[in-house]
């Protein structure tokens, strides 16, 4: 089977079993040509972990105006690489706004980006590894919910939530379950404290995304199943 077979049968598989859910192709270990069979495939949401790898693929779609397609940034995002970011072409959402430090960063160089929204994910971690990045407690998110909705007028908008499933576990599907139901549970207060009732959950990679499903993920993260 043709490599452009197997990608767009990988993708059809996987959409059945998603169902609802939003499908990003995470394109980290993937060559353009392959990322651009995807899109072939009618697969347009792609997530990128590096600023640098995300505006080299970003300006081959533009190159070859691939224009439906939606990049999504989900790796951790220094401060210094915001302004490269926002100058990315069809940047359509950010994962991974892990601190309230960060957000401001944003707000800061929003004119460096030249669309009309951009959706934002606040990244909790809900394992509470040190590995990871992201806001630890509730209490922790609440000034960034609010600073959020205060910038009305702003680009960038409050679209949900993102964790990942554990890194250090001995048993992986319990441990992943927990993380999401965690996730779950912050969208649930944030819901009853501000009156936020379509908060999306990106959480589920390839490794764990039947559970996070199960768990009510709206967007998952898919790199190997797709690609290898």
């Amino acid at each position: 089977m043709s490599q452009k077979n197997k990608i767009a049968k990988n993708i059809q598989e996987l959409r059945a079993e998603i169902k609802e859910a939003q499908l990003v192709g995470v394109t980290k270990y993937s060559p353009v040509e392959d990322v651009i069979l995807a899109y072939e495939a009618g697969l347009y949401d792609f997530g990128e972990n590096r600023t640098s790898d995300l505006k080299e693929k970003a300006e081959v779609f533009k190159t070859q105006e691939l224009n439906k397609v939606r990049w999504h940034f989900i790796g951790h995002l220094q401060t210094n690489k915001v302004r490269e970011l926002l100058q990315i072409p069809r940047l359509w959402a950010i994962h991974s706004v892990d601190s309230l430090r960060l957000l401001e960063e944003l707000y800061k160089r929003e004119n460096e980006f030249k669309g009309s929204e951009i959706k934002v994910f606040l990244q909790i971690n809900t394992s509470h590894e040190e590995e990871k990045s992201g806001f630890e407690t509730i209490d922790e998110l609440y000034p960034a919910v609010d600073l959020m909705l205060s910038r009305k007028d702003s680009k960038f908008k409050l679209h949900g939530l993102m964790t990942m499933g554990p890194i250090r576990t001995e048993d992986f599907e319990a441990d992943a379950r927990k993380c999401f139901k965690a996730l779950a549970h912050v969208q649930k207060t944030l819901a009853e404290r501000y009156h936020l009732n379509d908060l999306k959950l990106s959480m589920g990679m390839s490794q764990d995304y039947s559970i996070a499903m199960e768990e009510g993920s709206d967007y998952v993260r898919i790199g190997s199943k797709i690609f290898k």
